[in-house]
């Protein structure tokens, strides 16, 4: 079986690589990448039998990559230091979910799942894009109301703390309520939204221009000027130029 593994931290795939080649000699490792960018253009090309993915890493997290990459029918193992991307990772038909530190016992029956190949049921990253269902409307809990807010109208979403404020088309006040961020996007659940900072998530067919510069802006109607992160800058570009 070929394998590919992807993770910004070298000395976490170098872990991953070491606990393979002596336990798993089945596998051939033919890529390890620590910059995701490349990573993405690699899986536009190439299919490996098993790609071991990192989630939390800059420019694109390992969901993203997937989302990205094409119509990728490699097996997925997530390798990650956080145990609360498990549910998403399996609606993401994932093989196998490990923590780091790497358990080897693990990593070898993970590795096994790997080589019976996919079940009937499993399907491809683009096929669970298109047969789940995206929410038109998401119900928002604002004080002592429910607001019933269209998703289509959402312009962009900005982290306040443990809060979090929804900018939507044609209000003039943001909605102000009391989740996080990262709550609203596992709502919404929609590629069409992506995060250019860690405090921004904005709707794509939303933006008007990017002002460069020093820094990258996002121009939002409503003159909203969203900051993009230095580490996101090229993940940005790449994503609003290529059409």
């Amino acid at each position: 079986m070929t394998a590919v593994i992807i993770d910004d931290e070298v000395y976490c795939s170098d872990v991953v690589s070491i606990l393979l080649t002596k336990y798993c000699p089945e596998v051939e490792i033919t890529a390890v990448f620590n910059d995701v960018l490349p990573a993405k253009e690699f899986l536009r090309k190439n299919q490996p039998d098993i790609v071991f993915l990192d989630i939390e890493m800059p420019r694109l997290n390992g969901f993203d990559l997937l989302l990205q990459s094409g119509n990728i029918t490699s097996r997925i193992i997530f390798t990650t230091a956080y145990d609360q991307y498990a549910v998403k990772a399996f609606r993401f038909n994932a093989v196998d979910y490990l923590l780091k530190p790497i358990d080897k016992d693990e990593l070898i029956a993970a590795v096994k799942k790997s080589s019976g190949g996919l079940p009937p049921d499993k399907i491809t990253h683009l096929q669970y894009l298109s047969q789940t269902k995206v929410p038109e409307k998401i119900l928002l809990p604002i004080g002592n109301e429910i607001v019933f807010v269209l998703v289509s109208d959402i312009i962009c979403c900005e982290a306040d703390g443990s809060y979090c404020r929804i900018y939507c088309k044609d209000i003039e006040k943001p909605y102000l309520l009391s989740k996080t961020l990262r709550d609203i996007e596992e709502l919404l659940n929609n590629p069409g939204f992506f995060r250019p900072h860690t405090s921004w998530l904005v709707q794509e067919t939303y933006i008007k221009k990017l002002i460069k510069g020093d820094a990258l802006e996002i121009i939002l109607p409503g003159d909203l000027r969203i900051p993009v992160a230095r580490s996101k800058r090229l993940e940005v570009m790449d994503r609003l130029t290529k059409q």
